[in-house]
């Protein structure tokens, strides 16, 4: 075999792989949801036990974790669809844009994108909003003043370096981009 005949073979075999990633990542998504209303089901059963300030407290910061996991399963999703890209623009040639594969594959997707609205941004809404609604509907509840201080303090600093974190991440991404932007694609001459 030749060494560009190897070199076609590691790049199919890799553009697999990132395939395969993906996926991963789509499910890693639904079995963080999984994990997630256990945890939510498991502390309404011990509400009794720890009270509505420790059920606010654990929900908060179980709620921005699976936010936290939900953006970096994202991060791994676009990295990969970066590459993904990026072999295509190895192994196809310019007129097989727009006839084998959509001519917008071409370019690569931001960070915080609505192109690619997959599944862990809907998570990450519905993280948010039953942390939110449930904080709204329980916290009035609460009649000791420094347990809902506490509570207060917990969803704020959850949120915070949530949010921080998603910062990261997306700068993180941006890096990549720059870092690996891929070469233009071949035009393919006709013979």
């Amino acid at each position: 075999m030749t060494q560009d005949s190897e070199r076609k073979k590691f790049l199919l075999e890799f553009y697999q792989v990132c395939w395969n990633n993906v996926t991963r990542a789509e499910e890693a998504a639904w079995k963080m949801f999984a994990a997630y209303t256990a945890i939510f089901a498991g502390l309404a059963f011990a509400s009794e036990t720890i009270g509505i300030a420790g059920f606010l407290s654990v929900l908060s910061i179980f709620s921005f974790l699976a936010i936290a996991l939900s953006l970096n399963a994202n991060l791994w999703f676009v990295r990969n669809i970066g590459l993904i890209s990026n072999l295509e623009r190895e192994l196809l040639n310019e007129s097989d844009y727009g006839v084998l594969i959509p001519k917008s594959y071409k370019e690569k997707v931001p960070f915080f994108s609505f192109r690619v609205f997959e599944a862990w941004w809907v998570l990450i809404v519905a993280y948010f909003s039953v942390s939110f609604t449930v904080l709204i509907f329980l916290f009035p509840q609460i009649s000791d003043c420094n347990q809902k201080l506490l509570v207060l303090a917990i969803y704020l600093v959850s949120l915070f370096l949530t949010i921080l974190y998603g910062i990261f991440l997306s700068l993180r991404h941006r890096k990549f981009l720059k870092g690996a932007p891929g070469k233009q694609p071949q035009i393919q001459s006709i013979k």
